[in-house]
C-alpha cells in the first residue's frame, strides 16, 4: 500500500459501494505493477516534472459549458485528486482488481464529486483547445466520458509509474496540459479559486504535453 493508502481507503470503499454495490473487494494490491479496475489513483503530469496532479472540485467553469472545473494542481496531498478507474460508459462492468489493458476504454470518476472526466466540442478558456470538464450525476454521464488508454511501445497493460496517454473516444483528442498555460491573476482575477492551477485541455495530436503517469493511490487486486 502506498503512503496515502490509509487515509483514502475509506473513500475508495465508499466509491465502490456507490458504483459497484454488489462487489466485495477482497484485497489491496501492495506490490503489483499493473493499474487495475476499481483502484483510486492520482494522475501526475510528466511535462511539468511530476509536480502537478489531475484535480477537480465542486466549482463550475465561468465560461464554455459551465460544467465542473478540471485542472492540474501542485499539491499531491489533496483528496480532490483521487480518481476511480471504471469501465467505459455503456460497456460491461470491469471487475475490481482486473488489470487495465492498453487500448482499453475506461472512465475516470472523481471520487469527491462523482463527476466523470469529460470532453466535448467546446473551446478551453485559456489555450482555446478542447475543454475538459467534470460531467454526470452520481458517476453516470454519457459517451463523452470515455477515454482510451494509450501505452508505450511493448506494453500490454497500464503500469504504475509508466508514461501513458488518454485519448478521447469520440473526438480522438488527447488529455493535455503544460506549465506554460496556467490560471493567473491576469487571466482569472485576484480571487480566482483555481489560481496557479494548470489548464487541462484536449489537443489534437500527442506530444510531451499529453504524457501522464499513475503516481499515488490505492490499487486493488483480485
Amino acid at each position: 500500500m502506498t503512503k496515502t493508502a490509509a487515509p483514502i481507503l475509506v473513500l475508495i470503499v465508499a466509491g465502490l459501494a456507490v458504483f459497484a454495490p454488489s462487489i466485495f473487494v477482497t484485497s489491496v494490491d501492495h506490490d503489483g505493477k499493473f493499474v487495475t479496475c476499481g483502484s483510486a489513483v492520482k494522475l501526475t503530469h510528466t511535462e511539468s516534472g511530476g509536480k502537478y496532479f489531475l484535480n477537480s472540485a465542486n466549482q463550475n467553469l465561468g465560461s464554455g459549458s459551465g460544467q465542473q472545473i478540471v485542472t492540474l494542481i501542485p499539491n499531491r496531498g489533496k483528496h480532490q485528486s483521487l480518481w476511480l478507474i471504471r469501465e467505459a460508459h455503456d460497456t460491461p462492468q470491469c471487475l475490481p482488481g482486473e488489470p487495465i489493458k492498453c487500448g482499453q476504454q475506461i472512465r475516470l470518476t472523481h471520487l469527491a464529486t462523482n463527476k466523470n472526466l469529460h470532453t466535448h466540442l467546446i473551446r478551453s478558456p485559456l489555450s482555446r483547445q478542447q475543454e475538459v470538464s467534470g460531467f454526470g450525476e452520481g458517476g453516470e454521464g454519457d459517451r463523452g466520458d470515455n477515454w482510451t488508454v494509450v501505452c508505450g511501445s511493448g506494453q500490454k497493460y497500464l503500469e504504475r509509474d509508466a508514461k501513458f496517454r488518454l485519448q478521447h473516444v469520440d473526438t480522438k483528442r488527447f488529455l493535455s496540459a503544460t506549465e506554460q498555460v496556467k490560471f493567473t491573476e491576469q487571466n482569472c482575477g485576484g480571487n480566482c479559486p483555481i489560481l496557479h492551477h494548470l489548464e487541462v485541455a484536449a489537443r489534437s495530436s500527442p506530444d510531451r504535453n499529453t504524457d501522464f503517469k499513475i503516481d499515488l493511490g490505492v490499487h486493488l487486486s483480485k
